[in-house]
C-alpha cells in the first residue's frame, strides 16, 4: 500500500501521529483517539494490522500487552514519497507558465463562427477599396 494510502484514513493518520511521539498499547491509543475519534480497540487493532502489513508499525510484547510504534524507515519513506511528488511537480511539462493570461481569449459565436455575434453580414463585409478587411472579422 502507497504511503499516501496508509495515511488517507483519519483514523491510521492519528494513530501515527501519537506513534510518532511513542510506544503505546492498544487500550492506550484507543483512549487516546476517543477524543478525537469515537473508535474500539478493535477498530484500533484493525488500523495497526494494516500499518504493520505495510511495515510502517512495529510492534513488540511488553509483560502481558503488545506496544507498537513506528518502524524505523517510516519517516523515511514518507519522505521518499514527498520528494516523488516534488519531482514529478517540478519536471511538469511546459513549467514555467504564465498563471493569467494577458488577454482573455476570444469568444467565439455559439456556432463556432467568428465576429457575427449580433451584426449584419453588411456591416462585416469589407468596404470598397479597403485591403484590409480581415480586420472586420477578427474581434
Amino acid at each position: 500500500m502507497h504511503e499516501f494510502e496508509l495515511l488517507a484514513d483519519p483514523t491510521r493518520r492519528r494513530i501515527v501521529e501519537l506513534l510518532a511521539h511513542q510506544e503505546l498499547s492498544v487500550v492506550v491509543l484507543a483512549a487516546r483517539l476517543g477524543s478525537d475519534f469515537p473508535v474500539s480497540r478493535s477498530a484500533v487493532s484493525h488500523q495497526l494490522r494494516v500499518l504493520r502489513d505495510a511495515d510502517f508499525v512495529e510492534v513488540r510484547d511488553w509483560g502481558s500487552e503488545r506496544r507498537y510504534r513506528l518502524a524505523w524507515d517510516a519517516m523515511d519513506r514518507l519522505d521518499a514519497a514527498v520528494e516523488r511528488l516534488w519531482q514529478i511537480w517540478e519536471d511538469r511539462v511546459g513549467w514555467p507558465y504564465d498563471v493569467v493570461s494577458p488577454e482573455p481569449p476570444a469568444r467565439l459565436h455559439r456556432a463556432g463562427r467568428r465576429g457575427l455575434r449580433g451584426r449584419t453580414r453588411a456591416e462585416i463585409e469589407p468596404r470598397g477599396g479597403q485591403d484590409d478587411w480581415w480586420q472586420f472579422i477578427s474581434d
